[in-house]
């Protein structure tokens, strides 16, 4: 079969490997679809993170971990899934390849999908559900503020997410260095986009959602953000401070948190003062739960998020690095999928 293999940062080739093997408590299956995810960006280009996301091959490593695809074998000890059920599996490397095998955690990390629902919207199920998981984390309420940094597959599923829970925020912000981003960001619901190279993002920030002075110290003041969700972690590419010190530092007094749930590519210094003054809330977001998962199907289902629009990029096998080139190019793409 073929397989994409990652060899070092920016070296990633197709080539013919074997089937892989499916043990009792695994399927296989014949992939239709599979998503490129921002730690597999961490990945092709600093080689971070690159045992936890792919699967060892003879020829190499094979990344690829939200996809979805057609069983084709079942281990004796599965249950619930039949050779030929359509379904969207994560959590396990090798999906960038014509087969793979999977292990079956009930309920959680397999699941079927619907006729009307294609393989390439089945395959952004997995980061739906981190999406979710990250804007439940943040206990968003009636009224309030919140920016979301990154308007990535992330940072857009938190968007979609916000407006299908019936959320009656204030004003939902979107912070990006993409302007092509930001305009899908503001067609998915959000108030307003901020490009964050050309605007002063704190500044613009205060004049759309106000501010005050802090209880403590009357001469500082800070803005009405009640949420920021940290979408980017820190990439060293990128010059301004971690998105982590500035929601900080605009977050508000007593009630302010953050949600990261993006990477770190290094270690980062932080000023942690206003987290000290301010008494905000820092609040890590990785994965989902298993009723996480199945909301974010039905969400899906219902129709009350519509993936197919972040859906900018498909490639066949073959042109594997082409497609992760493309996702590299944030002016350019939001989700991009192969499909072997």
């Amino acid at each position: 079969m073929k397989a994409a293999i990652f060899h070092k940062p920016f070296n990633l080739t197709t080539e013919d490997v074997e089937m892989p093997a499916s043990k009792d408590d695994e399927i296989l299956l014949n992939i239709k679809a599979c998503g490129i995810c921002g730690s597999d960006l961490h990945m092709y280009k600093l080689d971070l993170y690159t045992e936890k996301l792919c699967k060892r091959t003879s020829k190499g490593l094979v990344p690829g971990h939200e996809f979805a695809g057609d069983v084709i074998k079942v281990g004796k000890n599965v249950q619930d899934f039949q050779i030929g059920d359509r379904v969207v599996a994560m959590f396990s490397g090798g999906g960038f390849a014509e087969y793979n095998s999977v292990k079956v955690f009930p309920g959680f990390n397999v699941h079927k999908i619907p006729p009307e629902m294609s393989y390439e919207e089945a395959a952004t199920l997995e980061p739906l559900a981190n999406s979710l998981h990250a804007t439940l984390k943040g206990r968003p309420a009636a009224g309030e503020n919140a920016v979301v940094f990154g308007a990535g597959i992330i940072g857009l599923g938190i968007v979609q997410c916000l407006k299908a829970l019936d959320i009656e925020l204030n004003k939902i912000i979107v912070v990006d260095v993409s302007d092509e981003r930001l305009e899908m960001a503001k067609k998915l619901g959000a108030d307003e986009a901020i490009n964050a190279v050309k605007t002063d993002t704190d500044g613009k920030i205060r004049e759309i959602v106000g501010w005050s002075p802090l209880m403590v110290y009357p001469d500082e003041s800070t803005a009405h953000v009640h949420l920021v969700y940290d979408c980017v972690g820190y990439i060293k590419e990128r010059s301004e401070p971690p998105v982590l010190q500035q929601a900080i530092n605009m977050l508000k007094e007593y009630t302010g948190r953050v949600v990261v749930h993006g990477l770190f590519e290094e270690t980062v210094p932080l000023d942690l003062s206003y987290l000290v003054v301010k008494q905000v809330d820092i609040l890590g977001s990785f994965g989902f739960l298993p009723n996480e998962i199945v909301q974010a199907l039905e969400m899906m289902e219902t129709g009350k998020v519509d993936r197919r629009q972040i859906i900018t990029h498909t490639f066949p096998l073959d042109q594997a690095k082409e497609a992760f080139d493309m996702q590299c190019d944030v002016d350019n793409s939001v989700k991009v999928i192969i499909k072997p």
